[in-house]
C-alpha cells in the first residue's frame, strides 16, 4: 500500500506542477486549504474532471455516448421481452413463431429492417488512453486506495459503490471469478435480500479489532485471521488433539485472545513484535524521489509488462449486457 500511495502522489505532483511533497500549491490547492470543507469539495471535484479529461480521456461526450449505447440497448431487450409469450418468442409484425430469441433477431433483421448492437463495437476512443497504460494502472490504485480507506472506516456505501468500477476493470481484464464475486454483492444489496437484512449486508463488511477510528478491516480478512490461530492452537496440541478438543479450541479462540489481552495490560508487558510509526510521510516521500528519478511516468517510455492492460473505457457494452443478463437469469435459480 506504501508503494501505491507514493505513486499516487507522485502523479499528483506531476499533474499539479508541484517539485516536492513539501512544495507550495497552485492557487487551486492553496484555495482548497484555505476554504471550508463544501469549497474544498468542489475544487477537489474540479481537479478529478481535469484530470479525467486531460490524462484519462474519460472526457463528457464519451460519458454520453456510453449512456446513449446503454438506453438503445436496454430498448431492444425490452422491446423483444414483449414478443416473449409461453416460452416462445412471436413476431409482433408478422405472427411468426421461433424456439429462441436469437432467431427472432434474425428474422426481424433480415424481413422488418431491424439492426442491433454489434458484440465487436468499439467506440472512437482516442488510442493515447490504450497506449498509456500507466493512466489505467493509476486509475485502478485510485480506485483500490478508496476501496481501502472505506474498508478502514466501515463505510458500506463506498465499498458497494467502488465494486461497479471494480467489476467493470475485471470484465476488461478477464477476471471472472472477481467479476462474478463482486456482481453477486451488488446483487444481495439491491435486489435479494430484504430491506433490513441489505442494510445490515452493506453496514456489517468490516469489524473493528483494535478499537479507534479508521482501524477496521474486511469481515474476510477477519475470517483469515482466525483460520490461521485456530491453525496455531491445534498444531500447538499435538498428539492429544481430538475432534471435541479442536472443536473447544475453535469456540473458545475469541475468549482466549481476550485473556491474554487483558493480562497484558495489567501487566504492562508488551507483545513482541515490529512496530511502526503511523506516519508513513517520510517513506511515502523518498519513494516519490526515487520515482521521479525513474522513467516510469514518462509517456515515451512503453511499459512490455503492461500489454494486456486494458482501459475500461474500451470494453464493450454489448458484451457486458449480455453477461450481466445471463447473471440474472442465474441468480433467478440459484440465489433465491
Amino acid at each position: 500500500m506504501d508503494v501505491m500511495e507514493a505513486m499516487i502522489v507522485t502523479f499528483a505532483l506531476k499533474f499539479l506542477g508541484l517539485q516536492e511533497t513539501s512544495s507550495e500549491g497552485t492557487p487551486q490547492v492553496d484555495m482548497a486549504r484555505e476554504n471550508g470543507v463544501d469549497e474544498k469539495r468542489h475544487i477537489l471535484h474540479t481537479i478529478a474532471e481535469r484530470f479525467l479529461d486531460e490524462e484519462a480521456n474519460m472526457t463528457e461526450q464519451l460519458m454520453e455516448e456510453i449512456l446513449s449505447e446503454t438506453e438503445d440497448m436496454e430498448t431492444e431487450e425490452l422491446g423483444l421481452k414483449e414478443m416473449e409469450q409461453d416460452g416462445h418468442y412471436v413476431c409482433s409484425f408478422c405472427g411468426m413463431i421461433y424456439t429462441s430469441m436469437g432467431w427472432l433477431k434474425r428474422h426481424l433483421g433480415q424481413k422488418h429492417g431491424f439492426t442491433f448492437h454489434n458484440k465487436n463495437d468499439r467506440r472512437n476512443i482516442p488510442e493515447e488512453l490504450t497506449g498509456n497504460v500507466k493512466i489505467v494502472f493509476l486509475m485502478a490504485c485510485l480506485i483500490l486506495h478508496d476501496t481501502s480507506n472505506a474498508y478502514s472506516l466501515g463505510d458500506g456505501n463506498r465499498v458497494l459503490r467502488n465494486a461497479k468500477f471494480e467489476c467493470l476493470i475485471h470484465a476488461t481484464s478477464g477476471h471472472t471469478k472477481y467479476r462474478l464475486w463482486l456482481w453477486r454483492t451488488l446483487a444481495y444489496e439491491k435486489a435479494i435480500l430484504s430491506e433490513k437484512q441489505a442494510y445490515e449486508y452493506k453496514w456489517n463488511c468490516a469489524v473493528n479489532m483494535r478499537g479507534g477510528l479508521s482501524h477496521n478491516i474486511p469481515n474476510d480478512n477477519l475470517v483469515e485471521i482466525t483460520v490461521h490461530k485456530i491453525k496455531d492452537r491445534i498444531r500447538a496440541a499435538g498428539a492429544n488433539l481430538t475432534y471435541n478438543a479442536a472443536r473447544t479450541l475453535a469456540l473458545s479462540i475469541d475468549t482466549s485472545a481476550d485473556i491474554v489481552h487483558n493480562m497484558q495490560q495489567q501487566a504492562n508487558s508488551r507483545v513482541k513484535g515490529r512496530s511502526r510509526s503511523d506516519s508513513k510521510a517520510t517513506d511515502i516521500s523518498e519513494m516519490c524521489n526515487m520515482l521521479k528519478k525513474s522513467s516510469f511516468f514518462d509517456n515515451s517510455v512503453r511499459l512490455s509488462g503492461f500489454r494486456g492492460f486494458k482501459s475500461p473505457s474500451k470494453a464493450s457494452i454489448s458484451r457486458i449486457k449480455d453477461w450481466l443478463s445471463k447473471q440474472k437469469a442465474r441468480a433467478h435459480m440459484e440465489m433465491y
